[in-house]
């Protein structure tokens, strides 16, 4: 009988170990995030037409004219870091910190050489896309939407 509890022992640890490997939010869960980086300003009502899908939603800005600058597909793992730089020298940090209730729980920075211009953290839907109003921007300001999947 002493034999069997170590092997018993042994075999649990096992079970523990594949399970906390394959629970959602793991630092092995992979995510799938697009970052946008849009141009807003008052110059002009011209909508781009690659922003079609979150036109809805930059309605809900101040801001009459959305040039898309650029499209940043990439994947990382819960517990990774993502850098993107933007224009004017500026750094989007993103932090996929864990899963929960469906939603990717993401930390969002944004900063200029050593100044933090902004630093919050949102949960993400599933196939969902966020806004996050950022700095100023030639005319206007630099608008990032982040979408993910997960």
């Amino acid at each position: 009988m002493t034999r069997t509890v170590p092997i018993i022992r042994a075999f649990g640890v096992l079970l523990l170990a594949q399970f906390a490997a394959t629970v959602p939010g793991s630092a092995q869960t992979p995510v799938h995030l697009t970052v946008q980086v849009i141009h807003a300003s008052n110059a002009g009502s011209a909508v781009d037409p690659a922003l079609a899908k979150i036109r809805s939603q930059l309605r809900s800005m101040k801001y009459s004219s959305y040039t898309l600058l650029e499209t940043r597909p990439f994947s990382t793992t819960v517990g990774g870091k993502h850098a993107v730089p933007l224009p004017g020298g500026k750094t989007l940090d993103l932090y996929p910190y864990g899963l929960s209730g469906g939603s990717l729980e993401l930390m969002v920075t944004i900063t200029d050489g050593s100044k933090r211009l902004l630093d919050t953290t949102f949960r993400l839907a599933n196939g969902a896309t966020i806004l996050v109003g950022g700095p100023a921007h030639a005319d206007g300001v630099l608008i990032v939407a982040i979408s993910g999947s997960f």
